[in-house]
């Protein structure tokens, strides 16, 4: 369930573009044209119709009012789009992108795609899905702008000591890419006493992928796991799959873990793992992302995703939708993974094995209970000298807390900044494979943040 992969956001940024030459100013013109594309993106498909009025009244009332005759940069036209937007709805995947990268979107409202499931069901395509009438083409240039492209949806499948699996899923990346990854990996925790899914930087996917998963958990008997209602159209259901490649693991205990980061799609697998009574979740309450939809290009090489349905559970009657899905044991995100560790031991521990494994175990508890212990010892750090990187860069925050520096972006959650051994550079502390500089201007000064997304390029915005 998302768009343009930048690792450091709640939601994933769609970039899509026309062939010509890329914008480099936005005029009054381009503004115009670009709202009335996406009012009427929103009046054809936006999920609550009502809603729908509201945002078109008010993006044509700002424009009216000259509320965006600053933002002379695409980028930063995009931003104010999409903050206002967000501000009115609350709706994490209701936005605007641009960018010189990225594939030709088209319009299409998006239709139904054969999932699997019980006989005759379907469900709608979501984020990343490719276009109904496929055709073969060049990494980049489906209607998700590539950004599956070279993406480890799971970079990492292994046993923890005691015997508890472990997989890590950063995104649910359609089947047709990377079911054999998701083989691979459910096959090496397929003989675990317990399973863990780290989720804690998992951004969304494709909800193929995330019932493929969520199917290994489940009988053969497909169940109904979640309908989709749409603004315009019939209602679609999906349901687990009767078959998939090895070891089913229906009894397994399961624990997931999340974090605000946790998105969209992730928050699907967690909401219903959830609701089914099939996993308990540790860490703290997800993003709240639960509408769907697609890309949709509008003017001047601009792009707008626009959610065109709502998950209802079958249980619950609702949703994760600016509500996030609630864990079932809170703790810091941070050691969400020796707590629930811990518990999977200890659920091991209960369920009855022989002495010397006990014992064992018991050592394996010890061990994470000084660990979570440790964790919990206050960090010190030199808040002076982080102090000059804090501040407002276009749809960024920078924000300086007790414990150091937050990166925000508009509608998602703070992530802490780790600084590495490199000047004005930072990582995350949940993920740290993510790079973020700082850029000095020529007085020594702090102008610019840039943030390197999972396929390698660079977004740059700049200071206010």
């Amino acid at each position: 369930m998302m768009k343009s992969l930048s690792i450091l956001t709640v939601l994933l940024a769609a970039s899509l573009s026309f062939a010509a030459p890329p914008l480099t100013e936005v005029t009054p013109e381009v503004r115009a044209e670009v709202i009335e594309d996406i009012s009427e993106l929103l009046e054809e498909m936006y999920v609550i119709p009502e809603t729908a009025d509201e945002v078109q009244l008010m993006l044509r009332a700002n424009l009216a009012a000259g509320r965006y005759d600053e933002d002379v940069s695409p980028a930063a036209f995009a931003a104010a789009l999409t903050r206002d937007m967000y501000e009115l709805t609350g709706d994490k995947h209701l936005r605007v992108s641009f960018g010189p990268d990225g594939g030709t979107a088209k319009r299409r409202i998006v239709t139904g795609a054969p999932d699997g499931g019980a006989e005759g069901v379907k469900i709608v395509v979501r984020e990343g899905g490719e276009p109904v009438d496929h055709v073969e083409q060049e990494p980049g240039t489906r209607s998700d702008g590539g950004v599956f492209d070279g993406v480890k949806g799971i970079p990492e499948a292994k046993i923890l000591p005691g015997n508890v699996g472990y997989v890590d899923i950063r995104l649910f990346v359609p089947r047709a890419m990377q079911e054999d990854v998701a083989v691979k990996a459910m096959e090496t925790v397929s003989g675990a006493d317990a399973l863990i899914f780290d989720l804690r930087t998992c951004a969304g996917g494709s909800p193929d992928m995330v019932h493929f998963i969520t199917s290994y958990l489940y009988p053969p008997e497909p169940m109904h796991l979640i309908t989709y209602y749409h603004g315009h159209s019939e209602p679609d259901s999906a349901y687990t799959l009767a078959e998939v490649p090895g070891t089913r693991r229906p009894d397994v205990p399961v624990y997931l873990l999340i974090s605000p980061f946790t998105g969209s799609g992730c928050e699907e697998f967690s909401y219903n793992l959830k609701h089914h009574g099939r996993a308990s979740l540790i860490g703290e309450t997800t993003g709240g992302a639960g509408h769907g939809g697609g890309v949709h290009a509008v003017a001047a090489g601009f792009s707008a995703f626009i959610p065109d349905f709502r998950p209802v559970h079958p249980k619950t009657g609702g949703g994760w939708e600016g509500v996030g899905v609630i864990p079932t044991t809170e703790c810091s995100s941070e050691k969400a993974h020796l707590l629930a560790h811990k518990m999977a031991l200890e659920g091991i521990l209960d369920s009855g094995v022989e002495p010397a494994r006990a014992e064992e175990l018991a050592d394996l508890i010890r061990g994470l209970e000084e660990d979570l212990a440790r964790a919990d010892e206050p960090i010190v750090v030199d808040l002076d000298a982080l102090a000059e990187y804090a501040g407002t860069y276009e749809y960024r925050s920078i924000l300086l807390e007790d414990d150091g520096l937050y990166l925000q972006r508009t509608g998602g959650p703070k992530l802490l900044m780790v600084a590495i051994d490199e000047p004005d550079s930072f990582t995350l502390q949940m993920i740290p494979q993510a790079k973020i500089r700082f850029e000095r201007g020529p007085d020594g000064a702090i102008v610019a943040l840039h943030v390197l997304g999972m396929q390698g390029e660079w977004e740059v915005t700049k200071r206010q």
